[in-house]
């Protein structure tokens, strides 16, 4: 089946595969630490919390195993572990983790990662790669022995007030269509914590764009997808698919924090609908329809843009263009490849009243007849087309 898409022609507009290298703790007086510990590196203000693997419960499944201290505690997330489904989630903020062991599947709000390291055959560590992953999708990382869990926070302040802009000539805000040349994003940062740092700009978990320069005056950090001569095919090869849009920021210690609340989701769509010719129509007054017969309509579930539409009854001498007024104008769609459907609204039946009654004629302006949610349009005609309307009456 077509994939079912609507609405609007214009309006204005996680991770990495980097890894992160653990080394192990010194074990020099480690009998003297209490089960937890803070300590703060002055230097880059960085917060550590030190956890025993003995005194923490454990979630496991097969050769996984989970401490769940250091995710509570030490980073402040909610663990839940269904043993009837084997599935794991990890909620922090608006971040919500979801692994699912039976069908080796990860999902972080909603969507599911490609290429997430817990179950790759290569994972002999299953144990503390699966901690490390949930550390680095919540910003943090970790020291790890047979004995201790160290959780270093970074102590940076996440990037907010993400803003995505796409440039195109129809645009649809926080949506990528076949009209979209490139996009240009923000993120609101403290001053002064990233300096000599770096930002990188995620769609889902794939990296779009790095701001490589960041001052101690910085309070934005900019992305943009565009090489200067942008083009939509480029575009669709950086960001084929859809997603949460992150930020992720890096201080100069390569140390970093990822945006947790307000990430916009990016919606991706290039497939503009398709109408080869428009041949005749149909319309029953009784049922307020208007039938248009075609040739190569798609997708199913686009929308006809009904302000095009303007019916000629020859013998009141009489014309009249169809509105898209809410609740009270008319609606079209994609019904299949062959045919147009437009349900006539109550203010266009008064202004079409009286109308079949002699020979009709439909006059379809230029332009784009149809649309889809994302902004795509059909292709475009370059004059007006008319053609003769059949009418009918329901018994």
């Amino acid at each position: 089946m077509k994939k079912i898409i609507c609405l609007i022609i214009t309006a204005s507009l996680l991770f990495s595969s980097s890894v992160t290298v653990f080394a192990k703790p010194d074990k020099e007086g480690k009998q003297d630490r209490k089960h937890i510990t803070h300590q703060y590196n002055q230097r880059n203000k960085e917060k550590k919390q030190i956890f025993k693997w003995r005194t923490s419960p454990v979630i496991r499944y097969g050769r996984f195993k989970l401490p769940i201290k250091p995710i509570t505690e030490g980073m402040g997330a909610e663990v839940t572990f269904d043993k009837d489904k084997d599935i794991l989630t990890i909620t922090k903020d608006d971040l919500t983790i979801v692994i699912d062991f039976n069908k080796e599947i990860v999902t972080v709000n909603g969507e599911e990662i490609s290429n997430s390291d817990v179950f790759q055959p290569w994972n002999r560590k299953k144990t503390i790669v699966l901690i490390k992953y949930i550390l680095m999708l919540l910003g943090y990382t970790a020291e790890i022995d047979d004995e201790e869990i160290i959780i270093k926070d970074p102590n940076l302040e996440p990037p907010t007030n993400i803003t995505v802009t796409p440039i195109g000539e129809k645009v649809k805000p926080h949506t990528l269509n076949s009209n979209t040349q490139y996009i240009i994003v923000s993120a609101k940062i403290t001053a002064g914590q990233a300096a000599g740092g770096r930002a990188e700009l995620y769609v889902g978990d794939k990296v779009i764009a790095t701001d490589e320069t960041i001052t101690e005056y910085d309070t934005i950090v900019t992305f943009t997808t565009s090489d200067g001569t942008p083009t939509n095919a480029e575009l669709k090869t950086a960001i084929p698919t859809g997603g949460y849009v992150t930020v992720r920021l890096y201080n100069a210690d390569h140390q970093y924090v990822t945006s947790k609340k307000g990430n916009p989701k990016l919606t991706v769509d290039y497939q503009a609908p398709t109408l080869t010719s428009i041949l005749s129509a149909v319309y029953n007054p009784s049922d307020r329809k208007l039938y248009i017969v075609v040739e190569g309509a798609g997708k199913n579930g686009d929308k006809v843009d009904v302000t095009k539409l303007n019916l000629l009854d020859t013998q009141l001498s009489k014309s009249y263009q169809l509105t898209n007024k809410d609740d009270v104008g008319s609606q079209g769609t994609v019904v299949s490849d062959k045919l147009l459907t437009v349900t006539i609204g109550s203010a266009d039946k008064i202004g079409l009243n009286g109308f079949g009654s002699s020979t009709l004629y439909l006059t379809i302006a230029a332009g784009s007849l149809l649309y889809d949610e994302a902004g795509n349009t059909s292709p475009y005609y370059i004059e007006n087309l008319t053609i003769p309307v059949a009418v009918i009456h329901s018994k």
